[in-house]
């Protein structure tokens, strides 16, 4: 049996001196590094729902931002690793679900992955589009033209692309990612989490203000290809 329900939990959050500073960890990865990753899955999300708006309604837009990120994703990616882990190493928060480190294994993670993450996308989106609709007055997607769409707000297909996608990314991109960041220079890295982060975060807060606030979704440019 893969599953194991003895293993010890890890600690989510370690602070710990490193080359004089202090580290805060959450499991593997300091924050600033999450933090910057998160920035660049914003950006990856942004023209992931550029790339979709094209091949089903043939537009590109803002996405009612005026930088390309959609800070939605990184509140995602900082999910996915605080709850499950990576697809091949998944885990329930802090507790390791499978400790063998065999091809069937890795399977029966990927599968359980997969599903959870299948689920949280079809019920989030039917949660999050019905209340923000209901509040602001605004529909932010409609998946009606989707076959074996499930109520405006969700449906099988995307669900599936979606959750397939998050597969490739946490499994694939997000390591890779991390080692990357992982060698820019500290005081580098800090200022492109302040600073990026700043802005991405204020461009986000206008966003959710005028549509909370104003009921108008910010459209600053748009091209229609059909």
């Amino acid at each position: 049996m893969t599953l194991d329900s003895h293993t010890a939990k890890r600690p989510i959050f370690t602070k710990s001196r490193e080359n004089s500073r202090d580290v805060i960890k959450l499991y593997d990865y300091d924050i600033s590094h999450l933090w910057l990753a998160g920035l660049v899955y914003a950006h990856i999300g942004y023209w992931v729902e550029n790339l979709f708006r094209l091949v089903s309604k043939g537009i590109l837009d803002s996405r009612n931002q005026l930088l390309p990120f959609l800070f939605c994703y990184t509140i995602a990616m900082w999910a996915l690793y605080l709850a499950l882990g990576t697809p091949k190493k998944a885990r329930i928060f802090s507790k390791q679900l499978f400790t063998k480190d065999d091809k069937k294994t890795q399977v029966l993670s990927q599968l359980y992955y997969f599903v959870v993450v299948f689920l949280f996308v079809f019920f989030g989106e039917i949660v999050v589009g019905t209340l923000f609709e209901k509040i602001s007055g605004i529909q932010l997607w409609n998946y009606n033209g989707i076959p074996l769409h499930v109520t405006q707000y969700t449906s099988v297909p995307t669900c599936t692309a979606l959750s397939a996608g998050v597969i490739v990314l946490m499994e694939y991109f997000f390591t890779p990612l991390m080692k990357k960041i992982q060698k820019i220079p500290y005081d580098i890295l800090l200022k492109i989490d302040y600073i990026a982060g700043a802005l991405i975060v204020a461009d986000w807060l206008i966003m959710m203000i005028s549509i909370n606030v104003f009921k108008t979704a910010p459209a600053y440019w748009s091209i229609n290809f059909r």
